[in-house]
């Protein structure tokens, strides 16, 4: 009886694991797209699909927006950004939550020409909505570079 219990709870627990990495990959693909959408394509449409209705988007100057605000603004930042890259750091998963920290390093491009390099750490608090992830939460912080 032992073994057959000991055995299905290792059975219950490798499920729960693939489970956990199936997930991980899900909100992982769901920050690059975030940042996709951001920083090379400025694209509102696929924005508008992962953000939550209450989001609260902090960016790295200090300035925070709402859904609205956030959205105008990726349409009207004249910076153009290449060599974007995004590094997953920690997924953290709280019942219907998930807390992300990665880092963005990118190049920027000034509207007047100037190049300088950019890399933030960033904090994503990820909810689940109607049974799909949504941003609900950003802050992000400049790094030496």
């Amino acid at each position: 009886m032992k073994k057959i219990l000991t055995l299905l709870i290792l059975v219950v627990m490798a499920a729960d694991a693939k489970a956990q990495a199936k997930d991980e990959q899900l909100i992982s693909s769901k920050v690059q797209a975030f940042n996709k959408a951001i920083f090379i394509e400025k694209d509102t449409a696929i924005l508008s699909q992962l953000l939550a209705t209450e989001v609260t988007y902090g960016h790295s100057g200090g300035n925070l927006h709402n859904r609205t605000e956030m959205l105008k603004d990726v349409m009207d930042n004249t910076k153009t950004y290449s060599d974007v890259k995004t590094e997953v750091g920690t997924i953290l998963f709280s019942g219907k939550s998930v807390v992300v920290r990665h880092i963005i390093s990118a190049m920027q491009k000034d509207k007047d020409g100037k190049v300088s390099p950019l890399k933030l750490q960033v904090l994503q608090v990820w909810v689940k909505e109607k049974k799909a992830w949504k941003l609900l939460a950003r802050q992000a912080v400049k790094l030496a570079v």
